[in-house]
């Protein structure tokens, strides 16, 4: 649990404020994916390998433009975020339980 933000990994289950949020396979991969390495900095080529297999086509844009959609699902402000942190150039984060 992070903040309001609950992920049941045995169950691919994701719910903010106890509401259930629907996401893509791909998102959940990416939120999984960064909630494992939560307090790290998961660089853009990590999570290109670890969420889209490394295939040709996946740019750091790309990996931009899914946390977008994941933020608006999740109610997270890129401005003042909560659960996704942008590291300028280098990739993204997500706190550490107790951290929000």
């Amino acid at each position: 649990m992070l903040g309001n933000l609950s992920i049941d990994r045995a169950r691919r289950r994701v719910t903010v404020d106890g509401v259930p949020v629907r996401l893509t396979a791909t998102e959940y991969e990416l939120l999984r994916v960064l909630s494992v390495n939560a307090g790290h900095v998961t660089t853009y080529e990590a999570l290109l390998r670890r969420v889209w297999g490394g295939r040709v086509y996946a740019q750091p844009q790309l990996v931009r433009a899914f946390v977008k959609k994941l933020r608006t699902k999740l109610g997270d402000d890129s401005s003042d975020p909560t659960y996704i942190f942008n590291e300028r150039g280098v990739g993204y984060r997500m706190p550490k339980p107790g951290e929000v």
